[in-house]
């Protein structure tokens, strides 16, 4: 599992530096303004990213018993897309690590962006 760091965005903008992640499985650290950049250069094949959610059960009178599943988007072929902000009561788990998998690491680059305050 490998930690990817993030690249705030601010009001000047910012142009991201993408990495080829070095596992299908990887983690960064969440402040619940964190979206995750992926860009599919792969000529065919789409590429799904899933994030894990760590907080999957929650049940209010209000409302009962609620199922939180996990985030996931299919990247098609040749195409960038973001997902995301992850909420900290949802996602966040050990030190506020968020997990995300890919379905390859092949003809693939992600950048975890962070949104200012």
């Amino acid at each position: 599992m490998a930690a990817i760091s993030s690249q705030r965005i601010s009001e000047t903008g910012l142009t991201p530096t993408l990495t080829v992640p070095e596992s299908s499985s990887n983690t960064f650290t969440n402040s619940g303004n964190e979206f995750i950049m992926i860009q599919n250069n792969d000529g065919s094949t789409a590429n799904t990213v899933t994030v894990t959610a760590t907080t999957t059960d929650v049940d209010l009178p209000l409302y009962g018993d609620l199922t939180k599943s996990n985030a996931s988007l299919s990247v098609a072929a040749e195409t960038t897309a973001f997902i995301g902000p992850f909420p900290l009561g949802a996602y966040a788990g050990t030190d506020n690590a968020v997990t995300f998998t890919l379905t390859s690491t092949s003809n693939v680059k992600v950048a975890i962006l962070t949104l200012e305050d």
